[in-house]
């Protein structure tokens, strides 16, 4: 009988880099896991690899490459959305990882892997360090109807590298359980290298109230409270209600 496995994908609530080791960038960085999901099912007998409505070759996909390490056979019928900066490809890659047991192969997969639901990442994303919160999270997460690319992002910080702190003032908030201080606290060190698609749907989003990148995609997240009005189309609306990771 195969087994159902399932992995949430994620939003970085704040978004610091710290440096690089190698090519390597090291971050500091409150990662959130949000009731969106990837599912799968799998057999120990080597024989199906398979994404549905995967953008790429499956050759391409570092799902593919943590699954070379122990081939079995896999079957991701639901994945979380890639190029919105939720850990659409790091999700697949995790829930390769969690049947076979094997090292992930991309970084925010040791988060999605980790049993915590709120989580310091630090350095290499190896280094995560469960929080607790003490109250629930209601957010809004908009998808733009186009995707954006990690690695380019990156490469914008490698020319200009500027240091931020959005992290250590979200802990302070965090530790004196104080939500509204805390939530006015997120922020995301790309938004300093949005090229014009980007910056322009930034400052679209801003007269609905204070939208902040997801992480390194196109998608964008507020505090509900915070929120005027829902932006309009074409965005597609995602509502986490008293999402509470306790």
């Amino acid at each position: 009988m195969p087994e159902l496995r399932k992995v949430r994908g994620k939003v970085n609530l704040t978004l610091d880099i710290i440096g690089t080791q190698g090519e390597l960038h090291l971050i500091r960085s409150l990662f959130l896991k949000i009731p969106i999901e990837t599912r799968g099912l799998f057999w120990k007998d080597p024989g199906l690899f398979r994404i549905e409505n995967l953008d790429i070759p499956y050759t391409n996909s570092k799902a593919y490459k943590t699954y070379l390490r122990k081939p079995c056979s896999a079957y991701i019928f639901q994945s979380v959305p890639t190029g919105y900066g939720l850990g659409g490809s790091a999700a697949d890659d995790a829930l390769i990882a969690s049947y076979t047991g094997v090292k992930p192969t991309s970084r925010d997969a040791y988060f999605l892997l980790d049993s915590s639901k709120l989580a310091l990442v630090e350095g290499d994303q190896t280094n995560i360090k469960p929080l607790e919160l003490p109250f629930p999270l209601e957010l809004v997460v908009v998808f733009p109807p186009f995707l954006s690319e990690t690695k380019e992002l990156y490469l914008r910080w490698d020319a200009n590298p500027v240091t931020t702190d959005y992290t250590e003032h979200a802990l302070r908030a965090l530790k004196e359980g104080d939500k509204d201080t805390f939530e006015s606290c997120f922020g995301n060190v790309f938004e300093h290298y949005l090229d014009t698609t980007l910056r322009d749907l930034r400052e679209h989003l801003a007269s609905f109230g204070p939208f902040i990148m997801t992480g390194s995609g196109s998608a964008f997240f507020a505090p509900l409270a915070k929120v005027k009005k829902y932006p309009d189309l074409p965005f597609r609306i995602f509502l986490i209600e008293r999402w509470s990771p306790k």
